[in-house]
């Protein structure tokens, strides 16, 4: 539930990372180079809408090893997602730009990453018919 809602504020997000984006240029930065900001509210709103439905996939998972596998996978998402969005929450005054921009496209580069692999590992499930659900 947490999910849908942070997903009910993404127009605000964007709207404030807009805000961040013309600060940043007008302290140094080209267009160009502020662009990370936007791309990583795109990631963290994918993570966002992947891991409400994968709560939803979870909790009708009987316990095994691939839904252990899978809880982990999804708890990591979690949190390195919540931890972005921190980033992206976060003010500028008292942050190096070049080190900010570093920070962040690690951050979104890792989520998507973790997304991915969360993902890959449910249709690898899917293929092997690993999964198994409650009734």
């Amino acid at each position: 539930m947490a999910h849908q809602n942070s997903m009910k504020l993404e127009g605000k997000l964007y709207a404030k990372v807009e805000v961040k984006m013309d600060l940043m240029q007008a302290l140094s930065m080209s267009w160009i180079e502020v662009q990370f900001l936007r791309r990583a509210v795109d990631a963290l709103c994918e993570c966002r809408r992947t891991l409400k439905y994968a709560y939803a996939f979870a909790y009708y998972l009987e316990a095994n090893n691939m839904t252990t596998l899978f809880e982990t996978n999804q708890s990591d998402l979690e949190l390195a997602t919540e931890q972005l969005s921190g980033m992206l929450e976060g003010d500028l005054e008292d942050n190096d730009l070049a080190e900010l921009k570093r920070k962040v496209q690690d951050k979104y580069r890792y989520v998507e990453l973790r997304r991915k692999k969360m993902l890959d590992h449910c249709a690898e499930g899917v293929e092997l018919d690993s999964w198994v659900f409650c009734e």
